[in-house]
């Protein structure tokens, strides 16, 4: 590669969430780390998050809550198989891709895990492409050895565009169910979480006043962004080195225009199954997409409208 470098590490998956994550792959612009794609005990996600500036603007591992939240993630709480029992029944067996705990509903433990990752394509100076191919595994059954059911198939790609004020990924995830047809919700959590750094916050979990702000398009701010239809939401603040930089999250057209979640501790969702469910059969897919900016400056000196406007053009 001319432009981009991406290190890569092999692939293994930590015992437990506390352990340290793998770092499947950094990538650098110019010598400037950009992002990478990381394994955790419980999934894969995208940190960190960088701006031209050299600032993180996402969290990976939130200490006062939701640890779970790592930077950018996929995933559902409630992920349901329609399997074919021996006496030709069908079973409805739930599962949680979402948390790390033990699930206190009932729902099987679920996991993604990276099973190849070392596809990545430079375009030109200012677009390389990496593809992830993962599965996600259900809880682990049997006795000696223990195993884990693929209950499907998941290819996500990180496209990346670094700017000058700007550097923009995005993220696609295409979900296939591999020998038993799914059901993805209703779920209150996911489909896509990022959690932004705490420079970004309006609140801590507590409640108390910190220095970030949310704005979304429609002008609308903090408390009031919330499960609102907006075409860009964005988390803005000033680090401990005076730099003020944020976040902005764009929706492709398959998202649906859904509603925002944006906590004011810091949590965003982009959740197309939050009100009703989603059935997939073997042979079809789920393909979603976010655009996220990160970006220098407050979201209207790094031009978040007119890239937004850019953004609707070029996905039509």
């Amino acid at each position: 590669m001319k432009y981009f470098s991406v290190e890569s590490s092999d692939i293994s998956v930590p015992n437990d969430w506390m352990d340290d994550p793998v770092r499947l792959l950094n990538v650098s612009w110019k010598g400037k780390r950009i992002t990478g794609f990381n394994q955790s005990s419980r999934r894969c996600y995208v940190y960190p998050v960088i701006t031209p500036s050299g600032v993180a603007v996402t969290n990976e591992r939130p200490t006062s809550d939701h640890p779970f939240h790592q930077s950018i993630t996929v995933g559902n709480d409630y992920f349901f198989t329609y399997q074919t029992s021996a006496a030709g029944r069908f079973e409805d067996s739930s599962m949680c891709f979402y948390t790390n705990e033990p699930d206190m509903r009932g729902r099987g433990e679920g996991r993604i895990v990276a099973m190849t990752h070392n596809e990545c394509t430079e375009f030109n100076e200012g677009h390389l492409e990496c593809i992830v191919r993962m599965q996600w595994q259900g809880p682990e059954q049997g006795y000696s050895p223990k195993y884990r059911r693929v209950v499907a198939e998941e290819m996500r790609t990180i496209s990346v565009f670094p700017g000058d004020v700007a550097n923009i990924l995005d993220v696609r995830s295409q979900l296939r169910p591999t020998e038993w047809d799914i059901r993805l919700g209703p779920s209150r959590h996911g489909y896509f979480t990022i959690r932004v750094a705490d420079h970004l916050r309006v609140a801590d979990r507590n409640g108390v006043k910190q220095a970030g702000s949310i704005v979304d398009s429609e002008g609308r701010r903090d408390d009031d962004v919330g499960w609102q239809h907006a075409d860009w939401i964005d988390y803005y603040g000033t680090d401990a080195q005076g730099r003020t930089v944020g976040i902005a999250v764009f929706q492709f057209p398959s998202m649906g225009n859904v509603a925002w979640y944006a906590g004011d501790y810091g949590s965003i969702r982009v959740n197309p199954f939050r009100k009703g469910a989603t059935y997939v059969s073997r042979g079809e897919e789920v393909d979603l997409a976010i655009r996220v900016v990160a970006h220098d400056g407050d979201p209207y000196e790094a031009g978040v409208p007119d890239l937004y406007e850019s953004f609707k053009r070029e996905t039509g």
